[in-house]
């Protein structure tokens, strides 16, 4: 059954890049960012393209309306559902205008597709972790992201060079890319879960208390019971703090202090790092089948903080003046390389440990509930990430024009480097007490919440 499951996932994956690229938010921000030039008012179009890089966060925040309504349901139709309206969504993503009412339209588009996406990535852990046993969950997992990175990568770049031959050209790549969804979601369809039954007779017997809610503040509850889970969150959201704010700005560094077009902005915003996430991922999956989770952040976080410091050099050198030697003309540009590999190396990790982190501390009928609590913070920190990293990029911009992005990156990798050192205390905490170990052996399929983690 899990061969089975494990190839209808791959197909699927082959297929849905083709429409997740039109809402991945560093593509749409960079398009939005030069797109709306000299069509938007700049304050606006700044805090627009920082609102659409930072949407797949801060859609999370509704991650626990999601949680509550799939409770005791059929996992894989609530997910066909939410695939269904997230390909409709795309389609008219190729209609919009380009004008102020135009952008706003496309922000709300990429929202609603944003939103309904947090529901699936929340419902499809649980069903990852019926169906794979913990020993290779994230290997088995990690091939499925990585088919779909690669394809991603090689389609943003692709969007970049159609746009700077045409700017309308994403009209007809948005309707092929919502042509090549239904593909995926007809192979998604197809698969079944281990155990379903069981799965959704002990959510419906879960004590009403102990049951997801409504009440966004219940997920409290989750934090207040399981205080090494709430420890854990408090160091995943200052790591999430600083790669978010960054995310958000790194459009408008771009533009602002590059003036970089669609293909380049899109190669070193997205395509560069979501391309080299296939290489990575596989070691990061190795590491991370065989660690518990902190002691995985404890590593794998640093590579952000190195990321975000090689992208504040090069926004501190900025551009060469006309005449400078070839090295230093090429110094920002070797430096926002090695960033945006650093960021693919990094995001390879992150989407293992975003995804399957929380099953480390999770009791298998509270799986959706813990990640329900882990994606409502990642859209928390959005939302801060968003309001505040803009407002401060611009006052810096204002106080010290060129300068903005240079000193927000090391601010986000100050705040990141944090969260790493609260992973590395909390790692040898738990390493004291015997609560870290490795994982049981290969025949445990649907394991225990490892008794007190």
């Amino acid at each position: 059954m899990a061969r089975t499951n494990y190839r209808r996932e791959l197909a699927a994956g082959c297929f849905m890049p083709f429409m997740l690229t039109a809402f991945e938010g560093m593509v749409v921000a960079v398009l939005a960012r030069i797109a709306f030039e000299g069509r938007v008012e700049q304050v606006t179009l700044d805090y627009a393209a920082g609102l659409l890089a930072v949407i797949p966060a801060l859609a999370n925040i509704a991650s626990f309306l999601w949680v509550r309504l799939s409770h005791g349901r059929h996992k894989v139709r609530f997910i066909t559902m939410l695939q269904i309206i997230v390909l409709v969504d795309v389609a008219l993503m190729a209609l919009i205008p380009k004008s102020p009412f135009g952008l706003w339209m496309l922000a709300a588009q990429v929202l609603v597709a944003r939103v309904c996406w947090a529901g699936i990535i929340t419902l499809r852990s649980t069903v990852w972790r019926q169906n794979y046993p913990a020993t290779t969950r994230a290997q088995i997992t990690g091939r499925f992201a990585a088919v779909q990175v690669l394809l991603m990568a090689v389609l943003g770049w692709g969007l970049g060079r159609a746009m700077d031959a045409n700017e309308n050209s994403f009209r007809v790549l948005f309707l092929a890319g919502a042509g090549f969804g239904v593909l995926g979601v007809l192979q998604w369809r197809r698969v079944r879960v281990r155990h379903h039954t069981a799965l959704l007779r002990e959510e419906r017997e879960t004590a009403p208390k102990d049951g997801p809610s409504f009440n966004p503040l219940s997920l409290v509850g989750v934090l207040t019971r399981d205080h090494r889970y709430a420890a854990f969150m408090l160091c995943q959201f200052l790591l999430g703090i600083g790669n978010i704010t960054a995310q958000t700005l790194l459009a408008l560094v771009l533009r602002d202090r590059f003036d970089l077009d669609y293909e380049i902005s899109l190669l070193l915003s997205s395509s560069i790092p979501l391309a080299m996430m296939p290489f990575s991922i596989p070691l990061w999956a190795r590491l991370l089948d065989g660690a518990h989770i902190v002691h995985f952040r404890a590593i794998h976080s640093w590579v952000f903080v190195v990321a975000l410091l090689s992208i504040a050099g090069a926004s501190a050198i900025g551009p060469a003046d006309e005449g400078a030697s070839w090295w230093l003309a090429a110094l920002p540009f070797a430096l926002l390389g090695f960033g945006a590999l650093c960021r693919g190396i990094a995001f390879g990790g992150g989407v293992l440990a975003w995804t399957l982190g929380h099953l480390d501390f999770a009791p298998p009928e509270k799986a959706s509930q813990y990640m329900g609590v882990h994606v409502t913070l990642t859209g928390v920190r959005g939302l801060i990430s968003w309001m505040g990293g803009v407002a401060l990029y611009r006052w810096i911009e204002a106080a010290a024009p060129g300068q903005g992005g240079a000193w927000m990156f090391v601010i986000c990798a100050a705040i990141a480097g944090s969260g790493a050192i609260g992973f590395m205390i909390m790692s040898r905490w738990l390493r004291k007490r015997g609560v870290i170990a490795r994982r049981a052996g290969p025949t445990e399929t649907t394991p225990p919440s490892r008794v007190g983690i």
